[in-house]
């Protein structure tokens, strides 16, 4: 059975970060992902999708984001084991008054010292739309909830359905490849950042708003208007358009995985964590998604700052058996 000082639960953007911190910090680390490959959402969903809000990088994809992260973690001594679901974990205490966990997946067992779960949003599944020839769109390859490859996309005429973020990046991005992208949302307002709803107003992007989808086929959609506040059902307004793709952007339907029953969860499946960082269970650690406090952001740039602060914690509180690193990168690697 392998030791390590800490386990990493979730090989995505904040775990492979961790994994870099840790090493840099002194710990043997090793990280334990489910999927077969490193990188977590922006890998596996939107690996040509731009991400504006890490700092140092004004835009960056996915993949891009993944490599560099995998290029960090690889100027520290670790190991990542891929296709391994975490089934358990379980705790005890030494003779010596240190704590160590045992982690079975369905492949090994491992042992450390601290435990970090990064695990994100869990498992996910699309939300789709719920009408007619979602399905066969779908296998046709006509229809998506995420991009793989921008050049699928290449002088079509394209719908992209949702009003956040995602919408937004994606509609702005296809105006640059595609002959034609039409944005349709339910609602008069959109939940994306200011900033990128003033580009989109600024586009070549055809807007439909407060429209949803009526109907669909390989040749064309159906949108009807939503009647507003003071207005009759009768003010209702249909269009028809031709389309070659349909990208669904209505988000995701997660469900947490548990790995610990004793774990403190909030409502929503969130691992609960103070200041630290630190779960109700001494010696568990979250960061990113995974976890929720008060004032908590959604976003990477925050989950990488939550995985230095779970690490240093950790060093404070447990027995390491070595003298840990200290100071800036700049002197550990300089």
């Amino acid at each position: 059975m392998k030791n390590y000082d800490l386990l990493i639960v979730g090989a995505g953007p904040v775990g492979l970060y961790a994994g870099f911190y840790a090493g840099m910090r002194g710990l043997s680390v090793a990280l334990i992902e489910t999927s077969a490959v490193a990188g977590g959402q922006p890998q596996a969903l939107y690996p040509e999708k731009l991400i504006y809000d890490i700092a140092g990088l004004p835009a960056i994809s996915g993949t891009d984001l993944t490599k560099n992260l995998l290029e960090q973690l690889a100027r520290i001594p670790h190991e990542i084991f891929l296709n391994q679901r975490v089934e358990k974990i379980d705790s005890s205490v030494k003779n010596s008054g240190q704590q160590i966990f045992s982690v079975k997946t369905n492949k090994n067992r491992y042992q450390s010292k601290a435990i970090l779960l990064t695990t994100g949003a869990g498992l996910i599944s699309p939300r789709k739309i719920g009408i007619s020839y979602e399905e066969e769109l779908e296998q046709a390859g006509k229809l998506s909830y995420f991009i793989t490859s921008i050049e699928d996309y290449r002088n079509q005429k394209i719908a992209v359905l949702g009003g956040g973020d995602s919408a937004l990046d994606w509609a702005l991005t296809l105006e640059n490849v595609a002959s034609e992208v039409h944005l349709i949302h339910r609602r008069k307002a959109f939940r994306a950042h200011e900033m990128t709803a003033e580009l989109l107003n600024d586009s070549t992007v055809k807007i439909h708003v407060p429209y949803t989808v009526s109907a669909m086929n390989d040749k064309e959609i159906t949108i009807k208007s939503i009647p507003q506040r003071n207005e009759t059902p009768q003010s209702e307004e249909k269009l028809t358009f031709p389309i070659d793709k349909i990208l669904v952007n209505y988000g995701f339907l997660t469900e947490q995985v548990t790995l610990i029953d004793q774990l403190s969860l909030t409502r929503n499946g969130k691992i609960t964590v103070n200041s630290q960082m630190q779960s109700n269970l001494a010696g568990v650690y979250g960061a990113g998604d995974t976890i929720d406090y008060l004032g908590k952001v959604p976003l990477l740039s925050v989950g990488f700052g939550e995985a230095v602060a779970a690490i240093n914690a950790m060093t404070k509180t447990i027995n390491f058996e070595h003298n840990l690193r200290k100071g800036h990168s700049s002197t550990v690697f300089g």
